[in-house]
């Protein structure tokens, strides 16, 4: 039989620039260097590696990887995380956030600097960081790279400490027992592989503390990778990965069995936190609004309570510490409103899907946004007045909550009205950016704009624009 040569196409064959980003200890370093070491040493010219790292760790790159390195000014007196003494929860609080302020610019100088050579055949890149880097996953999506979370730990370590999380019983303040006895993590019909007993001595809390943020950040991943092997943890490892899944696909799950309209979307952003006794509160409010809630609490929360009073509710989900699409959310034809802080952001993902909202503001230019929606463009309900400083630090009572959803969701003329107007706001929004709409005409004219000043400047036309992805 006569064969025919079956040639990879042109995105095939693009060569993967994998840009490797360890966390700032020795121990962290060591297996992300030797995995960039394995990319760079395949034998093929499609697959290339470097390393993003510091002065103090670039010597230890393998000499087949490429190495960025980016100025680091420890606030500590090492350079090295590991060295950090183990007490020291302030030094580690600096370390991490000088850690960010270093890498984080310097990933996003890379990415961009790579997505505007593609005009020169400069391939295909990834990012692969080190788990406990949360921000990294961040900047790869604001790029349109695909980002890996990698594991310095192992499988069963890291699965236990999702287990334990959901399982376990909160430690008993007013208990006198030194060493509680073990509690037991299921195992079997898709829980922990098998079930073990753990001691609360073997739980590192503050590790544990911290999880719902690594976990938000890692749900931005298109994968997550262990350092292990198949044969000594892929039980765990299976167990981690069917978590995380059911995780993100809860939400899906949940909003398509509600009826159209009918729930309420609640969410502060990212960088927002309650207190205790306003998450209390709104808690309270969401169930007794009347209307079946998605309620997403950002990692900065300081408390768990309500996620734990609300995890057996018929009439509400909650999703604690973890990112959640959520252009996808509104979007979806469940959601009728939305319960928000006022950012930007998540004003525009309203218009652009029709959802009007009910405004709660926290800081910054929020309250003009609130002003903007609720008394301009006449698509947003107030949850509370702010006349003075204080009002902004008073705790809004779930009455004041409860009332507000009630209108935003309301059948009064009024209320029919008002999500008339965000659905012609919704049309509008759609169009602006559609082929042909205003957003893009006006980008168009801006793009003109500034090639025309260069033509004036220099005398001669431009040879032509970069056709990456519109930077200018």
């Amino acid at each position: 039989m006569q064969q025919t040569e079956q040639r990879p196409s042109a995105a095939a064959a693009a060569p993967l620039h994998l840009v490797f980003v360890p966390f700032l200890a020795r121990s962290h370093f060591a297996p992300l260097a030797a995995m960039a070491a394995a990319a760079a040493n395949r034998g093929e010219d499609l697959t290339t590696a470097s390393i993003l790292t510091t002065p103090h760790f670039a010597p230890l790159a393998p000499p087949s990887v490429a190495v960025h390195v980016a100025p680091f000014g420890s606030p500590v007196a090492h350079d090295d995380f590991s060295l950090l003494p183990t007490n020291d929860a302030s030094a580690a609080q600096a370390f991490f956030a000088a850690a960010e302020a270093a890498l984080g610019p310097a990933l996003a100088s890379l990415l961009h600097a790579h997505n505007n050579n593609k005009a020169n055949n400069a391939g295909h890149v990834a990012v692969v960081s080190d788990a406990v880097l949360y921000w990294a996953p961040r900047v790869a999506r604001d790029h349109g790279v695909p980002h890996v979370t990698f594991h310095t730990v192992g499988a069963f370590a890291a699965s236990s400490m999702v287990a334990v999380h959901l399982h376990r019983r909160r430690p008993d303040p007013d208990a006198e027992q030194e060493d509680p006895p073990p509690f037991a993590v299921p195992g079997g019909g898709g829980f922990f592989p098998p079930a073990v007993k753990l001691r609360r001595a073997q739980v590192n809390e503050e590790a544990l503390s911290h999880l719902p943020l690594f976990r938000a950040a890692e749900a931005q991943s298109c994968a997550v990778a262990f350092n292990s092997f198949a044969a000594l943890e892929a039980d765990y490892a299976a167990y981690y990965e069917t978590h995380q899944q059911q995780r993100l696909e809860a939400p899906k799950k949940w909003l398509d069995a509600a009826a159209a309209r009918s729930v309420v979307y609640a969410c502060f952003g990212s960088t927002c936190a309650m207190s205790a006794a306003q998450l209390r509160e709104l808690a309270a409010g969401l169930r007794a609004c009347g209307h079946p809630f998605l309620w997403v609490i950002p990692s900065t929360t300081t408390t768990k309570e309500p996620e734990e009073e609300e995890r057996a509710s018929s009439h509400g989900m909650v999703v604690a510490g973890r990112w959640v699409p959520q252009a996808e959310v509104l979007a979806h034809g469940a959601v009728g409103g939305f319960l928000t802080h006022c950012g930007w952001n998540s004003v525009l993902e309203a218009a652009c899907f029709g959802v009007p909202l009910a405004t709660w503001p926290l800081r910054a230019e929020q309250f003009l946004n609130e002003a903007f929606l609720v008394e301009a463009a006449r698509v947003g309900v107030r949850v509370r007045e702010v006349t003075t400083e204080a009002d902004r630090e008073a705790v809004v009572p779930a009455e004041a909550v409860a009332r507000a959803v009630g209108r935003l969701m309301g059948g009064g003329e009024e209320d029919v009205a008002r999500r008339a107007r965000a659905r012609v706001l919704g049309d509008a929004a759609r169009a602006a950016v559609a082929e042909g709409g205003s957003s893009r005409e006006e980008w168009a004219r801006l793009v003109d704009e500034l090639r025309a000043f260069y033509e004036r400047k220099s005398g001669a036309p431009l040879m032509s624009l970069s056709d990456d992805d519109g930077h200018c």
